[in-house]
Order: structure tokens, then C-alpha cells, then sequence
């Protein structure tokens, strides 16, 4: 597992030594064939022993959730129900945009905007989480094809770029 870009961290240079955004972020983008909806299972996960790092999952309502945790504390976001369909090889991007403190899905080349079910397709995290760094290796689901990890959070048009570029394995 790479280590992961630090999204706040101490100002060593201030008097009163205030915490420094460092709008940093990371992205990751894989192509993945799912079984089932059903049962929530990992698909991605470098926690370790104290639950340090992230955890990409599938959860009861039939979403995909990251979840980042930095020791301290945790976030976690979902993609809209409804656009993840087993048997059918998928392309997934999730970007984790430490500027704006955002989270966002990108599923098959599309945003997902909340569709009917939330307001927004995105989901805010603390300002003052550090980097969700945790173990030294990524557990990697047996459904993932293919995995690429950015240590920046790409573009929306990055990420659907990767996706109209096809799987690479065809």
C-alpha cells in the first residue's frame, strides 16, 4: 500500500501553531465484477489493527462506501443506490478531495449526483482529518480486475477519461 498524502498537519512556522490544510487528496479507480448486491463485503481495505486507513465495501443497501480513517477519526461516503449491478463488469472511481474536503463516486463514467434519493452526489469530511495511512499491504477483493491508486484526487474528466478508455484487460 502507498502512502497516502497528509490532508492537515501542524504549522510548525505559526506562533499558536494552527493546523495547515494541505489540499492534498487521492483517488482511487478500478474496473470490478461483482457477484451480489446482497451481502455487504470488502472490496478494498489497508486498515490496520486500530481501523487506520481505508475501507472500500459493499453495504445491506446495495452501495458502495468508502470509509477513511486517519486514528482519530473516521468519514465514509456511499454511491447512489441503483447503479451498481452484479455480473456486469463495472468501472468505479472514487476521488477523495482534501481542497474542498470532498468525496465523490464516479460509476461507469458517470457522476453520481444524488440521483432521486440525496440532494447532492457528494459528501463532505472533516477538515481536520489527517491521512487515513494504515497497514502496510491493501487486502484486494477477488472481484477487482484492476486497480490504480493516485496519491492526488483526480479530476471528474480524469476519471471518466479512465473509464472511456476501457478496460485494459480486452
Amino acid at each position: 500500500m502507498p502512502t497516502l498524502p497528509e490532508f492537515h498537519v501542524r504549522d510548525n512556522k505559526q506562533p499558536d501553531y494552527r493546523g495547515k490544510d494541505m489540499r492534498a487528496g487521492f483517488s482511487l479507480d478500478f474496473w470490478v465484477q461483482l457477484e451480489s448486491l446482497k451481502d455487504a463485503q470488502g472490496i478494498l481495505d489497508s486498515r490496520n489493527n486500530t481501523g487506520k486507513g481505508i475501507l472500500v465495501e459493499l453495504t445491506q443497501a446495495g452501495t458502495m462506501r468508502i470509509t477513511i480513517n486517519d486514528g482519530r477519526q473516521e468519514s465514509s461516503w456511499d454511491c447512489d443506490p441503483g447503479v451498481l449491478h452484479p455480473g456486469k463488469l463495472q468501472h468505479i472511481g472514487i476521488n477523495v478531495d482534501a481542497g474542498p474536503k470532498i468525496i465523490t463516486f464516479v460509476v461507469d463514467g458517470i457522476l453520481c449526483d444524488g440521483g432521486d434519493c440525496r440532494q447532492f452526489g457528494w459528501g463532505r469530511f472533516s477538515p481536520t482529518i489527517r491521512a487515513p495511512n494504515g497497514g502496510d499491504t491493501l487486502k484486494v477483493a477477488g472481484c477487482v480486475r484492476t486497480l490504480r491508486l493516485y496519491t492526488r484526487a483526480l479530476r471528474t474528466s480524469e476519471t471518466v477519461g479512465n473509464f472511456r478508455a476501457g478496460y485494459p484487460g480486452t
